[in-house]
C-alpha cells in the first residue's frame, strides 16, 4: 500500500544529489599552474585526496539506504516503520560525513601551495552534498509518524457564588 508522496521527494533528492557527489569526485577539482612538467594540469578529487574518497563511500551508502526508504515509500518494497526511519537515520548520517568531507576540501585544498585554484567538480560536489543534506534531514524528519496535537483545554467556568453568571447583565 503505497504512503504519501511527500516523503518521495526528498528521497529522490537525496539519491540524486548522492550520485552527482560520487560523479564529481572523479571530476576535476584542482589544477595547478606551477609544478613539474611531468605533473598532471588537474587534479580529481579521488586522486587528490582521502577525504574525497571517504565521501564517495558515503554517498553510495546515502543513496543505497535513501534508495530503500523510496522504494518504501512507493509501495515496491516492504519495510517496518522502525526500520525505515533506520535506513532514514543512516543516510542523514553518512549525508553529514558527505558534507563534511566536500565542505572541508573546498575550504583546504591539499598541500596548500601557491598556484592550487579550485574547480568545478569541488563546486559541484559541494552545491550536491549540501543539496544531499538538505533531502536527507527532510526525508528523515517525515519517517517520524506525526503526533496528535493537543486539544486546547476549555475554560473552567466559574461556580456559584463566584461572581455573576455570565448571562447577568452587568
Amino acid at each position: 500500500m503505497p504512503r504519501s508522496r511527500s516523503l518521495l521527494s526528498p528521497s529522490v533528492v537525496t539519491v540524486t544529489s548522492a550520485l552527482v557527489v560520487v560523479v564529481a569526485a572523479f571530476m576535476p577539482w584542482y589544477q595547478t599552474a606551477i609544478g613539474p612538467v611531468t605533473a598532471p594540469d588537474t587534479l580529481s578529487g579521488w586522486d587528490t585526496t582521502a577525504w574525497a574518497r571517504l565521501a564517495v563511500a558515503a554517498g553510495a551508502i546515502c543513496a543505497l539506504s535513501s534508495l530503500a526508504v523510496a522504494l518504501d515509500i512507493r509501495g515496491e518494497i516492504a519495510l517496518h516503520g522502525p526500520v525505515r526511519r533506520i535506513m532514514a537515520g543512516i543516510a542523514l548520517g553518512a549525508a553529514l560525513i558527505v558534507a563534511a568531507c566536500v565542505l572541508y576540501r573546498l575550504a583546504v585544498p591539499p598541500d596548500a601551495a601557491i598556484g592550487i585554484t579550485r574547480q568545478l567538480g569541488v563546486m559541484l560536489a559541494a552545491l550536491a552534498a549540501l543539496t544531499e543534506l538538505w533531502g536527507a534531514g527532510a526525508q528523515f524528519s517525515r519517517t517520524f509518524p506525526e503526533r496528535p496535537r493537543p486539544v486546547p483545554r476549555r475554560r473552567r467556568r466559574p461556580g456559584p457564588g463566584a461572581g455573576p453568571a455570565p448571562d447577568a447583565p452587568r
